[in-house]
């Protein structure tokens, strides 16, 4: 299903972006494929260990790179993990994930 593509999101891999992360850029409602996401956020001590072991637990193989944070999605449901200080810009990244899927191209 095409929300299963969609269902590992992963954020602000260190300074090595593969993709442009200027929080001021636009983007289209139109790249959503849902309007409708029930978000969870957890804020975890170690945030690497928890987005490795929930990528492993979710079956996509684990996170290797240096993370800030991650997001998981399936069936409407959306799982954030963040340690316990962050910034806007990484929240909102993050929800957009649970609404865009894998956007960074």
């Amino acid at each position: 299903m095409k929300l299963k593509l969609a269902t590992l999101a992963v954020l602000l891999v260190g300074n090595a972006h593969a993709f442009n992360d200027d929080p001021y850029e636009n983007f289209s409602y139109n790249r959503n494929f849902t309007d409708n996401s029930f978000i969870r956020w957890v804020a975890v001590d170690n945030v690497q260990a928890v987005c490795d072991s929930e990528s492993k637990k979710r079956g996509y193989g684990g996170i290797s790179w240096s993370i800030k944070a991650c997001s998981f999605y399936d069936n409407n449901k959306c799982d954030i993990f963040t340690s316990k200080q962050l910034n806007m810009h990484t929240l909102g990244h993050e929800v957009r994930h649970c609404f865009q899927g894998n956007f960074h191209k």
